[in-house]
């Protein structure tokens, strides 16, 4: 929902953000075997050495292996995608955290633990994020995380694109377009201000003033390097609605108070040619089903 990026420190960019679980999910199964084999079935287009369940799995094992049988280390990973691939809304990491989750009911390691906690930091600065959910402030890296309880669902039209975004790019002209600036601060004052304000609003049940700030840093950036969003800008512009960016893209979403409206925005921006789905704010990462 907002996304404040500071100057670039050493090899990262810290980050400032509020974020929020939504009802987008990918269905993660992990199954044991007898053997030592980790297999990962239903993502195609990515080698199983890159893919992030994969990883997950090989780190967990790697950490625990005290928990587990000496023959029978192995497990089977089924995925089931819903979150769109490429589209900045923490596919990869959702099925890392699920993988870690069910490793941890698996083999009787507490979620909770320090240990899991630095597991995650190592597979990805947002996986601890994912891994609980909620509404959470996302600062650091994006593993400095603080959950807080949101009083009032929302909802978001959003859209994707036939298209994803290569983060590294995207932050190459961040950095690019803050050359000249005066840019010395990790974080900008006015984020760190505009998100104290944001979490107290959501927090509170004013879903509506807290819409108005949210933002994304990197948007400019990525429209700089790609224009494939223009023709949905424009056309959101002239219909009087306010959008964002997920991530470093390539997804956008108009906010929403009700389902009712997320609905008709959902509507017309389908009649019109971009691919819309209406989804809500979730109170948690992982859910067992």
């Amino acid at each position: 929902m907002t996304l404040g990026v500071g100057a670039k420190q050493g090899e990262f960019h810290p980050i400032d953000s509020v974020a929020t679980s939504i009802d987008v999910c990918d269905i993660v199964e992990v199954l044991p075997r007898s053997d030592e084999l980790i297999s990962v079935h239903g993502v195609d287009g990515v080698e199983q050495e890159n893919n992030a369940a994969y990883k997950a799995a090989v780190a967990f094992r790697n950490v625990f292996a005290k928990y587990m049988n000496r023959t029978a280390k192995g497990v089977e990973i089924f995925v089931q995608k819903g979150i769109p691939f490429g589209g900045g809304l923490g596919g990869s990491s959702a099925d890392a955290a699920a993988v870690v989750y069910c490793m941890c009911k698996m083999f009787g390691v507490d979620v909770h633990s320090q240990e899991v906690h630095e597991l995650c930091l190592k597979l990805g600065s947002d996986v601890n994020f994912m891994l609980f959910g909620g509404l959470g402030r996302l600062q650091g890296k994006g593993d400095d995380v603080t959950f807080y309880a949101l009083a009032k669902p929302m909802y978001f039209a959003l859209t994707v694109f036939d298209c994803s975004t290569s983060s590294g790019e995207v932050y190459s002209a961040f950095d690019n377009q803050q050359k000249n600036a005066c840019f010395s601060t990790p974080c900008s004052f006015f984020t760190l201000q505009n998100n104290d304000l944001c979490l107290d609003l959501l927090q509170n049940g004013k879903i509506e003033q807290a819409m108005k700030l949210f933002s994304n840093d990197l948007q400019q950036a990525t429209a700089s390097i790609n224009n494939y969003a223009d023709g949905y800008l424009n056309f959101v512009r002239s219909n009087g609605m306010c959008c964002s960016m997920t991530g470093s893209g390539s997804a956008y979403y108009v906010s929403c108070v009700t389902k009712k409206e997320a609905e008709r925005v959902g509507d017309l921006l389908n009649a019109n040619g971009f691919t819309t789905i209406v989804c809500k704010s979730a109170p948690n990462g992982i859910i067992e089903i």
